[in-house]
């Protein structure tokens, strides 16, 4: 695999990792790992022998056929040390498949609750540096012949659009089933250090070389400039977000919790309103946090928590090229509005403007650049940019399978990281739409509380647009 060109001239002779890739690496700790899960919710029949135990060697052994196709799950960060550039992907020799996928029980009498109880506890460890970076674990022992195979990817690996592709690449291809055509691997071998010496001083040379040429173009560098001074700004303003209790540091052990809703009716929602299903889930999001903060006693009129939202920078069909083509970009939420329409019209009007006058891209490069310092840990502990997050990832539109065991949903994991404690991942699959929460479990025993929120202010927005159906035809919204 070659390394990717991209603005920061890297080297195409390694797959070198980008800056934004080392940021997940550079930040992440015992409390705060930077990974992210998928959880699917498979029925278990196909996967079980009679006896009702998990045919693990069976699945072990289809799945490295698979691996042919997914040459990334075979590589490991390789730190080559000074003067030879930065850490790059290598093909990892010891690659034992028997380390990577693992079985494990959940709490009887494995519902949904204990099923996202051992989901969260699984993702709450580091994977190990030393290995390729990711883990799948099947749980069983799940009511109605359930079995959770929750995906464990680092984001240094890749981002939502690039993991869900490699998660694709997984399912079963039909007839022609994947493992069809399957070779022996063999691990290329480690580069040499002279030639990572040479490769990283030209990266620096060309660095330097290209810094030079900006000075003949005073006018474009000081655009450049005022544009990363602005962005800075924004973010390190200690009057950026308001105080409120979503803020806190986040520690070990994670909450999990979900909303399922009908994709169609959401849609439905959205079009008639004249917005996007995004701007539809950041509605019912704001109604969730505004029920939270009101059963915690605190004041919400004229409050406005900030939001990050995520944005990929690829073209689908650069989806499965892996790494972080990220951009981001801050969001106010009218979370004083009670009223969800009145509320949606608000959201709307101002993530369009945040899209007309935020740089996503240069919001993301400059916490990738600030990672690289002593202060990177620091600010992600204490920062004010930003109270909370919301990432939307669309899926496979139809039903799938893994190893012939049918998927019936799929629920994203994104670990809080820094200070912000709720993360909210929208995530389509099959016509529906997973509204999945990973809080910091200390900070967030009430997550319940703020689910409930979501879920009466989804029923509110579509009793409002079945109303306004001349036919007054009404649609399933929440499952």
């Amino acid at each position: 695999m070659s390394g990717r060109v991209g603005a920061e001239g890297l080297s195409n002779r390694f797959a070198r990792l980008s800056a934004l890739d080392l940021m997940f690496l550079r930040v992440e700790s015992e409390a705060w790992p930077c990974h992210f899960g998928g959880l699917a919710v498979l029925d278990g029949g196909a996967l079980v022998d009679p006896s009702g135990r998990l045919r693990l060697g069976e699945i072990v052994d289809r799945l490295s056929r698979r691996l042919a196709m997914l040459p990334q799950l075979r590589r490991r960060v390789l730190f080559p040390g000074p003067l030879r550039g930065r850490p790059l992907w290598v093909d990892d020799a010891g690659f034992d498949l028997q380390r990577h996928v693992f079985e494990t029980e959940v709490e009887p009498p494995g519902g949904d609750g204990e099923l996202l109880d051992k989901a969260a506890e699984l993702c709450g460890s580091m994977l190990d540096r030393s290995r390729p970076l990711w883990e799948l674990w099947f749980l069983t022992g799940l009511a109605e012949g359930r079995v959770g195979a929750l995906l464990k990817l680092h984001h240094a690996v890749a981002d939502g659009l690039a993991a869900v592709a490699l998660m694709a690449s997984l399912f079963d291809a039909g007839q022609g089933d994947r493992e069809q055509g399957w070779t022996v691997w063999e691990p290329e071998p480690l580069p040499t250090g002279a030639s990572l010496l040479v490769d990283g001083l030209s990266t620096k040379v060309r660095g330097i070389a290209r810094a030079a040429a900006g000075l003949a173009h005073p006018i474009s560098h000081a655009r450049e400039f005022r544009l990363k001074a602005g962005v800075a700004r924004r973010i390190l303003s200690p009057a950026r977000a308001p105080r409120t209790s979503l803020n806190r540091r986040v520690g070990a052990g994670r909450v999990v919790r979900f909303l399922c809703l009908d994709l169609t009716a959401v849609k439905d929602v959205a079009h008639g309103c004249g917005c996007k299903v995004n701007d539809v889930v950041l509605d019912v999001w704001t109604g969730g946090l505004r029920q939270l903060l009101v059963s915690r006693g605190e004041q919400v009129a004229q409050l406005e928590p900030v939001t990050t939202v995520p944005a990929s920078l690829r073209s689908a069909k650069d989806a499965g090229a892996g790494g972080n083509e990220l951009g981001a970009m801050s969001v106010p939420l009218p979370v004083w509005e009670p009223d969800v329409e009145r509320r949606l019209s608000l959201i709307v009007s101002r993530t369009r403007q945040a899209k007309a006058e935020q740089q996503s891209g240069a919001v993301m490069n400059f916490l990738a650049a600030l990672s690289r310092t002593p202060l990177g840990r620091y600010f992600a502990a204490h920062q004010h940019a930003a109270n909370v997050e919301v990432t939307n990832v669309i899926g496979p539109p139809v039903p799938v399978r893994l190893f012939g065991a049918p998927v019936l949903a799929i629920l994203p994991i994104v670990e809080p990281v820094g200070n912000m404690g709720p993360i909210l991942c929208a995530f389509s699959y099959a016509g529906q739409l997973f509204l999945v929460v990973t809080a910091d479990a200390h900070g967030f025993p009430d997550l319940e509380v703020l689910i409930a929120g979501m879920e009466s202010d989804a029923r509110a927005l579509l009793t409002a647009s079945t109303t306004r159906r001349p036919d007054g035809a009404r649609k399933r919204l929440a499952n």
